[in-house]
């Protein structure tokens, strides 16, 4: 089956460069990302009141991001997160293919876990409906591999382009880290 701990160190390497970059202020939100996790959609997380004790001592970005890449409690916070929010929504778990489920997994953390799962279940050939149960584990767990990706990709790309293209003042500045986010799984 796949491992969510394997997902999350490949998450791990799109969301940010370092240690110096895993927070951060987005433009155009109001309140910190740390390692791809929003404080605004996750107010109450843990990671925000470290941050707060951090920020007693220290108020330079980069060193305050340091700080919380190697507190223990703030990484499994976010690990926590995206296990909850992301893999056990999908239930990813019980995906035989770690290529699939990343595949699934990382577009969903960047578009919403039911849009990854639809674009999963249209390729799969099942009921699209943005819900993971038997039929579509089935059909995810026989489906071969190496067309998956490819064919996941192109909806990926497919997908990114559709949102560029809908409002290109908004999205354009983001079109090339998506393409190369889709390649990279």
């Amino acid at each position: 089956m796949a491992d969510f701990n394997h997902a999350f160190e490949v998450l791990k390497h799109l969301e940010f460069k370092d240690c110096e970059d895993a927070l951060h202020r987005n433009e155009g939100e109001h309140g910190w990302t740390f390692m791809g996790i929003y404080q605004k959609a996750h107010p109450d997380a843990d990671i925000w009141k470290e941050l707060a004790k951090y920020q007693e001592i220290e108020s330079d970005t980069k060193k305050l991001s340091r700080l919380l890449c190697n507190n223990a409690h703030a990484i499994q916070e976010v690990k926590n997160i995206y296990r909850q929010k992301y893999w056990n929504r999908a239930k990813l778990y019980d995906v035989q293919s770690q290529k699939i489920a990343e595949e699934i997994f990382v577009f969903g953390v960047n578009t919403g876990i039911e849009n990854a799962i639809k674009k999963a279940q249209e390729l799969v050939g099942v009921k699209v409906d943005g819900i993971v149960g038997p039929k579509t584990l089935k059909a995810l767990n026989s489906f071969d591999v190496d067309l998956f990706d490819v064919g996941y990709d192109f909806e990926e790309l497919k997908y990114y382009k559709e949102l560029v293209r809908s409002d290109p003042k908004k999205f354009a500045k983001y079109e090339d880290g998506w393409v190369n986010r889709a390649k990279a799984v």
